[in-house]
């Protein structure tokens, strides 16, 4: 085998190969240190001036590869070839004489180990950025979790504000009405007591006692002046009614409101009556605002 020959078996290029025989005049381990030497130097444009000192007849003119001339990769075929166009982008390629020998067994198996090494390598590292992500998202579901919650139990505790002044306000409104209750059956005990008295002495013939000066009961609405709503209770035929009205409502305004929602039968209007003390409203009582009759703020009526 030639000394050319010997260095293109050994992978160096075949111009680089004539031009180390040509600079060296022959010689295997000459030009072998020419090529060492220049390696990463570029082939001067006119080193082929001066005949080769191989024949040129022995030149090897069959192209046995593709070299790409942008990165001077040489490449076995063109499905190679077109695979390292298509990850690199390059696109200038030509023809080359320079044969690739076949890979060693040793060669395969050390270039099928690297790139399992560099596949486990990209499996790593895509599994750690999934894991990333996921801690991320983790994260920021946590975080709008939060902050659900929070507008959770701060509409609950608004809520749970709203309902209890609403328990409490009521719990009031009952207190006063029963009071009010309570007044109005004591005035009515005291003004039986008296007229029983009266009678008694007209029977007996006694002068009739003086009647004695009395406090009117005490109206609650005066404290409950400034409500502007009354919450009322009407039991009729049809059913028990239960609604709050405005303090300047009258009695046919609660009519309607009950005829409304149907709590009314029949076409005749109601009469409006209390319980305690025992009144029954006239038709002219009825066109008086619920303030003016005292029925603020709550009272319970019946309707027939």
């Amino acid at each position: 085998m030639s000394d050319r020959a010997t260095l293109l078996d050994m992978g160096f290029q075949v111009d680089r190969v004539d031009w180390a025989l040509q600079e060296t005049s022959g010689g295997l381990q000459q030009a072998l240190d020419h090529l060492e030497a220049h390696q990463d130097e570029p082939m001067p444009a006119d080193w082929k001036k001066t005949p080769s000192s191989e024949p040129a007849a022995q030149v090897d003119t069959v192209a046995k590869s593709i070299q790409c001339n942008t990165c001077g990769k040489v490449f076995r075929d063109m499905d190679i070839a077109m695979y390292h166009a298509d990850k690199s982008g390059h696109e200038d390629f030509s023809e080359s004489t320079e044969e690739i020998k076949p890979l060693t067994e040793e060669e395969k198996k050390a270039k099928l180990d690297e790139l399992r090494a560099k596949a486990a390598q990209k499996r790593a590292a895509q599994e750690e950025q999934y894991a990333k992500e996921r801690r991320a998202n983790e994260i920021i579901r946590r975080k709008a979790g939060q902050e659900a919650k929070q507008v959770r139990e701060e509409l609950e505790r608004k809520e749970f504000i709203k309902e209890a002044e609403k328990k409490r306000r009521e719990r009031q409104e009952d207190i006063a009405a029963k009071e009010r209750v309570r007044q109005q059956i004591e005035e009515d005990k005291r003004r039986r007591a008296e007229k029983a008295a009266m009678e008694k002495a007209k029977r007996e013939g006694r002068a009739e006692p003086s009647e004695p000066a009395t406090n009117p009961p005490q109206n609650l609405s005066s404290k409950t002046s400034s409500a502007t709503e009354t919450r009322l209770r009407v039991r009729s035929p049809s059913g028990v009614w239960i609604g709050t009205m405005s303090v300047d409502a009258t009695l046919g305004d609660v009519e309607t409101a009950m005829m409304r929602d149907g709590k009314v039968t029949g076409a005749a209007p109601l009469t409006f009556s209390t319980t305690f003390p025992r009144k029954t409203y006239t038709v002219a009582e009825c066109s008086k605002t619920l303030k003016e009759l005292g029925l603020v703020p709550s009272a319970a009526l019946e309707a027939s």
